[in-house]
């Protein structure tokens, strides 16, 4: 009995419901017919011109009744249609799944215009509160999509290994130099030695939206299927004065200045992008507005006079860094465009050059000021305040809140930004590697010398293309021409810590990069990349314990090149290769390859 109660109540709302829909489009065609009886009533009064007033005022009131009652019924249905539109935004803004939101996320805040087309001043102010309303909405996403970010990069730690495979290709019949990948994975850039700057859908690309031919899978990996979707390309031009432009026959166009692309990075929100030259000039060039033209050329008495091969972005975007053939190191202000420091000059090319991670243990500012320390030790024993300093000291030290604090200060530290969604590295400390095997370590805040020289093992060859920080920001890894990679401890930075070695016939080691689970390492040679497990090479390489294991994996794809870059996004979900020699020797495999990485 109650089951067949439950029924009849409900076929109950339902009839309600439908008596509801009934009397609605009952009034709604009872308005129609009034307006049409309105319409007839103006004809038949244009025709018959003789008929009473009083008639005539009663016909005239019924139609202003009408037209109010219609006036509010498509008030009513305007407001009906404007809620309806917004639940169905936020209904579809809420249903959006991690890779659609990031999606969305990389565009940056670009709101929604919303226009009634009335024009009066109440729908104006309707307008300024849906957008009140969307605002929180698109906050939410944002902070999604970070939460998301974090939650892949946890994971990628603790993971004990990585199933690496090509899943895309970029066939460029040319040198790729350099690489950079605008914020969210949007927008893929690559700088090829033919003097071209080219932007590809990244996004797209690692959704498969856009397949390779048959010939062009031909000698590929099986695993590679998808094609990189290119958006558009520009030259990498070098300014000229109107004195040494070449015009046309009819003196309309010039013929440009193209020059080899060996450095980019971009803005996170690409607003512009950043370009090495091959006269040791630097272009900001538009992306987002105004795409490829130059909008500031760093260059100047002081500049760079030889190809520009590193630059690099701080977290807050108003500075960078740059290294040149010249042998020297710059760090240029966006904002006024002038030098703000230089540092010492090396004695070589600069290869490579990296920021710290977060959480280091090792302070590098002891290592520069413990001479001047040691100079000053004198100065504060007549001081009246001296020992008013040191009772301080020892209350801090035995405070142990104060310490608590300071840790937690360490562990709140984000290791992504929640704006640009980049990884977050300590800018105080860098790190630069030169063609002749030097790896210095730099202190931002003393320009004179390195704080730490890295000096290479005993039967090291004089030279380094690339090298890479440890996730825990207490290790090196550079990579040598005989095929090993150096592992240094900034604990005890005298030696090397460890000599990985590599097969022989694998080539000089191009390009290297840490892997986050802080015991994996890339290493990119010219037959093969290799996952190079650390632990393991250490655990054989001692001869008290034997162990048969292998300690790298050989990930598909590259084969019979040099590789230029590495790149790994915040997530460590996908690596992007390219193949180019710089500008150095080398051959290239003209193939740029995405993959997919697999957390085990």
């Amino acid at each position: 009995m109650d089951e067949v109660d439950d029924i009849l109540n409900n076929n109950q709302v339902v009839d309600e419901e439908e008596d509801d829909e009934e009397m609605l489009s009952g009034l709604e065609n009872d308005s129609k017919q009034d307006l049409e009886g309105n319409d007839d009533g103006d004809d038949d009064d244009d025709d018959d011109d003789d008929d009473d007033d009083d008639d005539e005022q009663e016909e005239e009131d019924e139609q202003g009744d009408d037209n109010d009652d219609d006036t509010a019924k498509e008030g009513k249905t305007d407001t009906s249609m404007d809620d309806q539109r917004v639940g169905r935004e936020s209904s579809a803004a809420a249903s959006a799944s991690a890779s659609a939101v990031a999606a969305a996320a990389t565009d940056g805040s670009e709101e929604g215009e919303i226009d009634d087309g009335d024009g009066n001043g109440d729908d104006d102010d309707e307008v300024e509160d849906k957008d009140e309303e969307v605002k929180p909405e698109e906050s939410s996403l944002n902070g999604e999509v970070y939460e998301y970010y974090k939650h892949m990069l946890q994971a990628a730690q603790i993971s004990d290994s990585y199933n690496i495979y090509p899943t895309a290709a970029i066939p460029i019949q040319t040198h790729v130099n350099a690489l950079a990948v605008s914020r969210g994975l949007r927008y893929l850039f690559l700088g090829g030695n033919d003097g071209y700057i080219r932007k590809y859908d990244l996004l797209n690309t690692l959704e498969g939206k856009l397949s390779l031919t048959i010939l062009q899978k031909h000698s590929l990996a099986e695993s590679i299927q998808n094609a990189g979707i290119l958006q558009s390309y520009w030259e990498n031009e070098i300014p000229q004065k109107k004195s040494e432009m070449k015009l046309s026959a009819n003196k309309a166009e010039y013929e440009p200045k193209v020059s080899p692309v060996h450095s980019l990075e971009v803005q996170s929100e690409c607003l512009f992008i950043l370009s090495g030259l091959q006269n040791g000039g630097i272009t900001m060039q538009g992306v987002r507005y105004m795409e490829g033209s130059i909008a500031h050329y760093f260059k100047g008495r002081n500049g760079h006079n030889q190809i520009v091969n590193i630059l690099k972005l701080n977290g807050q975007e108003d500075r960078f860094l740059s290294g040149s053939w010249d042998k020297r190191l710059l760090e240029w202000d966006l904002q006024t465009g002038d030098i703000v420091n230089e540092f010492q000059k090396s004695r070589s090319e600069l290869s490579s050059l990296e920021m710290r991670p977060l959480f280091s243990s090792v302070d590098v500012s002891s290592n520069v000021n413990n001479g001047k320390e040691n100079e000053n030790a004198d100065d504060d024993m007549d001081s009246l305040f001296g020992d008013e300093d040191e009772d301080e000291k020892q209350d801090t030290d035995n405070d142990p809140t104060k310490t608590d604090n300071a840790s937690h200060d360490e562990q709140s530290k984000e290791q992504i930004c929640r704006e640009s969604l980049n990884t977050v590295y300590d800018e105080s400390v860098f790190m630069t590697s030169g063609l002749n095997g030097s790896i210095h370590i730099w202190d931002r805040r003393t320009t004179q010398s390195p704080a730490l020289n890295l000096e290479r093992g005993p039967n090291i060859p004089p030279w380094c293309l690339s090298a890479c920080w440890g996730v825990d920001g207490d290790h090196v890894y550079a990579g040598r021409r005989n095929a090993c990679v150096e592992q240094f401890d900034l604990k005890m930075p005298s030696k090397p810590m460890h000599n990985l070695k590599l097969p022989s016939i694998s080539g000089p080691v191009s390009c290297v990069k840490a892997m986050p689970n802080n015991k994996h390492i890339l290493c990119a040679s010219r037959d093969n990349i290799r996952l190079y497990n650390v632990d393991v090479a250490v655990a054989a390489s001692n001869p008290s314990t034997k162990s048969s294991k292998v300690p790298f994996l050989i990930v598909p794809g590259h084969h019979g090149g040099i590789i230029s870059n590495l790149y790994l996004d915040p997530t460590s979900r996908f690596l992007i290769s390219t193949s180019g020699n710089r500008g150095w020797q080398g051959n290239s495999t003209d193939t740029t390859l995405i993959y997919d990485i697999d957390l085990e």
